[in-house]
This record gives C-alpha cells, sequence and structure tokens, in this order.
C-alpha cells in the first residue's frame, strides 16, 4: 500500500542510468551512490557526458513489500 512516507530502509540493489529514451539504451553512465544523512532520503551522483534525455532507473527492496520496488525517471539534459 503506497502511503508517500519516506522510507528509511530501503536496500537499493540496482540503478542505471541510459539514453533510452533517445533510442540508445547501450550509452550508460556509472551511477554512485552518495550518503544524505536524512533518514527516506537517497541521493545518486553520475557524470552525464551528452546532452539528451537520460532515464533513471533503481530497484530496491523494502521492508513489508513483497515485491521489488521499481522507479524511472527521465532527466533532460541541455547544454
Amino acid at each position: 500500500m503506497r502511503t508517500d512516507t519516506p522510507v528509511d530502509s530501503a536496500v537499493i540493489f540496482a540503478t542505471r542510468l541510459d539514453m533510452e529514451p533517445d533510442g540508445m539504451e547501450t550509452m550508460t553512465t556509472p551511477v554512485v551512490a552518495v550518503p544524505t544523512g536524512e533518514p527516506g532520503q537517497y541521493r545518486f551522483s553520475a557524470d552525464l557526458t551528452m546532452d539528451g534525455n537520460w532515464r533513471f532507473s533503481v530497484a530496491a527492496k523494502v521492508q513489508g513489500e513483497a515485491e521489488t520496488v521499481q522507479a524511472q525517471i527521465v532527466i533532460e539534459v541541455q547544454p
């Protein structure tokens, strides 16, 4: 059940940043987790080397959820 409250115990086990929205799924860049010091907040860093649309995907295990929680967002990089 979605509660829209921060989850401070998620175990993030997969991240991916690629240019799939622009038809270049094989164009990827490494993603690094960055500590936030705030429970329920997760921060990531990446070097976006090219203008265009990047898709950030994340997958996590959350206590109380039977299935993997997954999300994707598209980030537009402009010059």
